[in-house]
């Protein structure tokens, strides 16, 4: 197993535009009602469209129900039930944000088809790293993953809803509140380990920031999208395959994104490649027009990667927002093939997100801002060109079966001058 320091590979995804350093759950059920109240009336105000998926009547019935119950309920509770209101909105852009301030449980889950599993895991939890996670505490997984689905948006695809339900196991206050585990700071896993044995292990929360005791359940050596964790921008050149790897996970700046784009271009010229993959798998979004302006332009203007075969994108339901929108530019403008699982966002999506606090408890909420039509009204998501789903065998050997089918291609022949664009 790789013992090298690494970065959540779902999780610090997720909580990265997270922004409420000073939230907290201990205020009075005054305090706590006031922001239900302040949240009620904000939230339908400033979003383009609040109830898109939701009656205004449902949501007015949810708030009175929480309001009434919160004299009996403790804060996490409260701030359950305040997630569940704002994932009624339904759009992946709108939810209550919990700060990364607050502790995890330092195991990272993930999930192989029906089965979940440990891909990753904090000293002292070595022993858990690629166990297969059958309950916490007395309740199943079929259980918990029911609970903590309400807690997060539900508008876009299953494939979404389940990475972001399931970043809500690791939260001792989530856990908590929804009463699933008595205790946050010993919460029983009930786990399968790799020899057949079953055993509970009890978990304590631990901040997040230091990952120099994490380990890997991916071998030795991970696989190449999961290299270079901490490092937001990447390039890499496979000279024995003719490709060069762009590992392409944030929108900085202008300048710094100009500066980085002619960096990639510089590599793909030096290297004389005949194939460019851009991997989209940990993009959460960001400015999709500065990817449009200044680096767009540069891959349609190369002839030997702007061909059916020459240009690879690689998605999955962690590619949102905007990632998805220019995941869609590279198939309709320069001939990429979409390779992976389905993004994490329909096309036409709510979008462009604004925020505000609650007054008392410090939580941030995200709402959207626009609507964006940019595919057909039906698509739940980006789909693949080619539908590729690692399995746990895979994944636990350092296996990218995605990367690998792209470099099994062979069709790096160069476009005739007839050919290019």
């Amino acid at each position: 197993m790789n013992r090298s320091p690494i970065l959540g590979l779902t999780l610090l995804i997720l909580l990265s535009s997270c922004t409420s350093q000073n939230a907290t759950t201990e205020i009075t059920p005054e305090a706590w009602r006031a922001d239900l109240r302040q949240l009620a009336r904000e939230l339908p105000s400033h979003h383009a469209n609040a109830f898109h998926t939701v009656s205004r009547e449902t949501f007015a019935g949810e708030v009175a129900r929480l309001d009434a119950a919160i004299p009996r309920m403790n804060g996490n509770e409260v701030l359950v039930g305040l997630m569940r209101i704002v994932a009624l909105i339904g759009d992946g852009h709108t939810h209550l944000d919990l700060p990364p301030s607050f502790l995890r449980y330092p195991i990272e889950l993930q999930w192989f088809g029906d089965e979940l599993r440990v891909v990753a895991a904090a000293a002292p939890y070595h022993a858990a790293v690629g166990a297969r996670v059958l309950a916490i505490g007395s309740s199943s997984m079929r259980d918990v993953m029911e609970r903590t689905t309400q807690l997060v948006p539900r508008g876009e695809n299953d494939g979404r809803t389940r990475l972001t339900a399931t970043m809500q196991l690791t939260s001792p206050r989530v856990l908590r509140g929804l009463g699933v585990i008595a205790d946050q700071e010993n919460a029983p896993f009930v786990l399968e380990l790799a020899t057949g044995e079953r055993t509970t292990m009890t978990l304590s929360p631990a901040p997040l920031g230091d990952f120099s005791s994490w380990r890997m359940a991916t071998g030795e050596r991970p696989p190449l999208y999961l290299q270079r964790l901490n490092e937001p921008w990447w390039a890499e050149s496979l000279p024995d395959a003719q490709t060069v790897y762009f590992s392409f996970n944030s929108y900085p700046p202008d300048a710094e994104f100009s500066e980085r784009a002619a960096a990639l271009t510089r590599l793909l010229d030096e290297s004389h490649a005949r194939r460019l993959v851009i991997d989209l798998r940990r993009n959460e979004g960001g400015d999709l027009d500065r990817f449009r302006r200044l680096l767009l332009p540069m891959i349609k203007a190369r002839a030997a990667i702007n061909r059916k075969g020459g240009l690879f994108v690689i998605t999955g339901p962690g590619t949102f927002s905007a990632a998805a929108v220019n995941a869609l530019d590279l198939r309709n403008e320069a001939n990429a093939i979409l390779v992976g699982t389905p993004t994490g966002i329909r096309p036409n999506h709510y979008g462009d997100h604004g925020e505000f606090r609650l007054p008392n408890s410090g939580f941030r909420i995200s709402y959207s801002t626009q609507y964006h039509r940019f595919g057909a009204d039906t698509d739940s998501a980006v789909v693949p060109d080619r539908n590729i789903e690692p399995t746990w065998a895979e994944f636990s050997t350092g296996r990218d079966p995605v990367l690998e089918r792209i470099l099994s291609t062979t069709s790096t022949r160069m476009p005739q001058p007839s050919e290019s664009k």
